[in-house]
């Protein structure tokens, strides 16, 4: 991940220091199904699917839940597949990511159906696997993807089948270079939303940060919410009752070279060994390949940025997100 060069002056200065005991963490997004983690980059193909090799060094980093997002209607059964298989560890979202918006004028109107139909199966299983609806919403970075008026009628007509359906999950959201179309959308379905829910991957200002909180909704972050100035005061600012973490993983990883690492990650435990792709090894991290075991980093820099021990941010998102998502196989829907 690329990071400009960040101007710390009026934050804390001081590293977190290592916590007195074992901490556990809930990674509330990962893309399982990402090209990555079936081994191929640039559409090139470099080595054998190895996602249950990143879940295995989760567990060992202390990573005990995990989201896997959803980002389209074919991921429900991939991602199914690995929940069912890991009970308790992963945990899944259904819905359609704004990156795949156009897939239902493409599809039609029995895309929706599809979807709406994939998730009444899902949460008739015990245990059930699904914690969120999502991920939907807008991102306007990346309109090559689906154009603008394309991804906020998909937005709506997802939150419309969700209310409709009376679904008791909280939403899973995006909202990146979509603000006020974001908030304009989402806000006259507040009351009918039973369990609110996450905007994730949040970048933005302070004050928007507390819009999204005053509408009742969690603030996620990770390594791509520490790029810019105005990003991480945002960060520091967020209340720990509403503050989740994530990777984002494949993506998202925090460049040991960055500000932040070099100010707050000193006293954080090292990183699994890692190896260039073209030299993959099943026991080894990938270089420059996000994964779920680095949880603790974006724990250490949210801790640095709030002045707090990484304790206090560990225990706050763990609680939040286990309260919000339901992630204990007894209380799961």
């Amino acid at each position: 991940m690329a990071s400009e060069r960040l101007d710390l002056t009026d934050l804390p200065l001081k590293a977190p220091p290592k916590p007195n005991k074992t901490l556990r963490y809930a990674d509330v997004a990962v893309t399982a199904t990402a090209k990555e983690f079936d081994g191929v980059y640039r559409n090139k193909k470099y080595h054998q699917a190895d996602f249950a090799n990143t879940l295995d060094r989760a567990l060992a980093a202390g990573v005990e839940k995990i989201m896997l997002t959803g980002m389209s209607l074919p991921d429900v059964s991939v991602n199914l597949a690995i929940a069912q298989s890991r009970p308790a560890q992963c945990f899944i979202t259904i819905g359609v990511h704004p990156y795949h918006a156009a897939q239902l004028d493409t599809e039609g109107p029995t895309y929706l159906e599809k979807l709406a139909g994939s998730i009444r199966a899902v949460l008739t299983l015990t245990p059930c696997p699904v914690a969120a609806f999502g991920e939907l919403g807008l991102d306007y970075d990346r309109l090559n993807h689906a154009p603008q008026d394309v991804q906020v009628r998909v937005f709506r007509a997802q939150l419309d089948l969700f209310v409709e359906n009376k679904w008791n999950l909280p939403l899973f959201l995006h909202c990146r270079a979509a603000f006020d179309d974001f908030v304009d959308i989402v806000t006259p379905y507040i009351e009918r939303l039973p369990r609110r829910g996450l905007v994730h991957s949040f970048v933005g200002s302070t004050a928007q940060m507390q819009k999204l909180v005053e509408l009742g909704f969690d603030i996620s972050v990770n390594g791509f919410s520490f790029q810019n100035r105005e990003s991480i005061d945002m960060v520091a600012a967020i209340p720990l009752e509403r503050l989740q973490i994530e990777t984002d993983s494949p993506w998202g990883e925090i460049k040991s070279g960055s500000e932040v690492a070099k100010q707050y990650l000193i006293n954080a435990p090292s990183l699994p060994p890692s190896k260039k792709r073209d030299k993959w090894d099943a026991a080894c991290m990938v270089k420059e390949r996000n994964e779920s075991c680095t949880m603790d980093r974006v724990a250490y820099v949210v801790a640095g940025l709030k002045g707090v021990t990484v304790d206090e941010i560990a225990e706050a998102a763990w609680r939040n997100s286990v309260d919000m998502f339901r992630l204990t196989l007894d209380e799961n829907i």
